[in-house]
């Protein structure tokens, strides 16, 4: 059983510490082959991660984070391999140890086709979102601009930033940012 402050590997390469877990929250409804889901039931962890090493054993400090179940173990001989790097090297212990966690957050986007005489006071609207938001509460506050939402290719493109574990209890992702770009 991997737990925090556990060596492992999964999907990115190289050798991670598991600093945290949150919850998965299903964001809609799912029905497949033998699994099913409604929305804001619990279906599984997140893995909040630390790099330290390489898979050539070479240090680098990293944030990642990814769903729990590709996560492994790494064998005794890795555990003790970066153990005693650790020892031999206080410096980059101390190093790896203080580093803080930068996670790069999931982006929702959306395209826009906004006429230039409407993208100051769609900014001005969009300063008005809460510190954090749902989508439905972003196209409440920004209601007379979702007629500007288009397919690609279009003239603006709209980021939203979130974390796939920052829900509300109905399983909304709760956004936190945003960022409005010219194509």
């Amino acid at each position: 059983m991997i737990q925090i402050g556990d060596y492992v590997t999964g999907y990115g390469s190289g050798y991670w510490l598991l600093i945290d877990i949150k919850p998965k929250i299903a964001t809609e409804d799912y029905a497949g082959k033998n699994v099913s889901w409604k929305k804001g039931d619990i279906i599984g962890k997140w893995a909040i991660l630390k790099k330290c090493f390489t898979s050539k054993m070479k240090p680098r400090i990293d944030f990642s984070y990814e769903d729990f179940s590709w996560l492994q173990p790494v064998s005794k001989e890795i555990s003790d391999e970066i153990r005693h790097y650790f020892e031999q090297n206080p410096k980059y212990k101390e190093k790896f140890e203080r580093a803080e966690i930068r996670l790069n957050p999931m982006i929702s986007n959306c395209f826009l086709c906004l006429p230039e005489d409407k993208v100051s006071e769609f900014k001005e609207v969009l300063e008005d979102l809460p510190e954090v938001y749902t989508m439905e509460d972003f196209w409440e506050t920004a209601n007379t601009y979702k007629q500007y939402a288009v397919l690609p290719p279009a003239g603006y493109l709209l980021n939203l930033f979130t974390y796939p574990w920052n829900t509300d209890k109905k399983g909304n992702l709760l956004y936190f940012k945003w960022e409005l770009t010219k194509q």
